[in-house]
């Protein structure tokens, strides 16, 4: 598998009302050299039952684990990320479908940036 340019994850606890639409948001980017890791942090709600729509998805990994907190989240994330650029992306948030292509395009224009946002 081909590495991806950039990684987008979503930690998710109980988002269950927000988290397709913040998937959906990153599956409409017209940039589409990413990858996507959504980590479940021990959600009791129907998170999963939405997650797992993802799946198939052969850019997904998904990660179901018990509640370790956001900090250990994040850490784990960083940690699978295979991506060149990281991008976090709440799951109660979600992206303009232009949003990778003008982040990508700008970070790239020059060596000296180390963030966008």
């Amino acid at each position: 598998m081909k590495t991806p340019l950039v990684t987008i994850y979503i930690t998710n606890y109980n988002y269950a009302h927000y988290i397709e639409k913040a998937i959906e948001s990153v599956v409409n980017q017209s940039f589409k050299d990413y990858e996507v890791l959504i980590i479940d942090d021990g959600s009791t709600d129907d998170s999963r039952e939405i997650i797992e729509k993802y799946s198939k998805n052969s850019n997904f990994q998904i990660i179901y684990q018990k509640n370790k907190g956001l900090v250990v989240t994040n850490n784990i994330a960083l940690r699978l990320s295979q991506g060149k650029y990281i991008m976090r992306l709440d799951a109660d948030d979600y992206l303009d479908v232009n949003a990778l292509n003008i982040m990508v395009s700008e970070i790239e224009s020059d060596n000296d940036l180390g963030l966008v946002f």
